[in-house]
């Protein structure tokens, strides 16, 4: 039997159905500068163990991605929506696209061409350093992104150790090849679904292939305009900047 939480969350705006996923450590404060509202009806959650949902495990992205289509269910808005993810909210958005019917897959700034993390970085989660090396990790992955608006993301952040090592466990526990099946059932789309990857960073030249040879949807990556006045794709396929 398949246990979901109760999602912290709101609505706003008119239009096509959106559901905003966050990534790992944040919560649904972080699209705050992104007005998605402009041109979707958008849901925005709190992942189980995050902001004011329910710190209940297990969480890894298959659990979320029950938790968001039972939400879905229960605001009883009767269409598909477009399921956009920031970072580990990306993997979440994917697994919710290979199980329940969506317009489409934005991921954002979260390649799905995962490996095991190094050993250091698996004792240091796991130990009593774990808060200051997260909080060096996540500062480095900034890039060139505004000062205050870098520190406006590090304010919002919450550290919950439990969580990000329930998310994360594949990452810490499987060998590669257990990691590459576990990462395949995440994406196992049982249809054609248009999929956007945006990145700010750059990712791998052969990222794209790779994504489409595993995805069968049209894909994309583009780096997205100022982080300070970002404005995003308002269909799945199209990319700006």
């Amino acid at each position: 039997m398949i246990r979901t939480v109760p999602l912290a969350h709101d609505v706003d705006g008119v239009g096509p159905l959106l559901v905003a996923i966050h990534g790992m450590t944040e919560d649904r404060r972080s699209w705050a500068r992104v007005p998605l509202a402009a041109h979707f009806r958008t849901v925005r959650v709190d992942l189980r163990g995050h902001g004011t949902s329910p710190r209940v495990p297990p969480y890894d992205p298959l659990s979320m991605a029950d938790d968001l289509h039972e939400l879905v269910r229960a605001l009883g808005i009767e269409q598909d929506p477009l399921v956009v993810g920031h970072s580990f909210g990306g993997v979440v958005a994917t697994a919710y696209a290979a199980r329940f019917p969506t317009r489409g897959v934005v991921t954002v700034d979260q390649t799905l061409d995962v490996k095991p993390l190094p050993a250091r970085a698996a004792r240091a989660l796991r130990g009593e350093g774990f808060a200051a090396f997260m909080t060096s990790a996540l500062a480095r992955m900034y890039g060139q992104l505004d000062t205050a608006v870098a520190g406006e993301i590090s304010k919002n952040r919450t550290l919950r150790q439990d969580v990000l090592l329930g998310a994360w466990a594949p990452l810490l526990d499987l060998e590669p090849p257990e990691l590459a099946a576990f990462m395949a059932n995440v994406m196992a789309m049982r249809q054609p679904t248009p999929f956007l990857s945006l990145h700010g960073l750059p990712v791998a030249d052969d990222y794209p292939a790779w994504l489409g040879s595993r995805i069968p949807v049209r894909s994309s990556r583009c780096r997205p305009p100022s982080p300070t006045t970002p404005t995003w794709p308002t269909r799945p396929g199209s990319c700006s900047g």
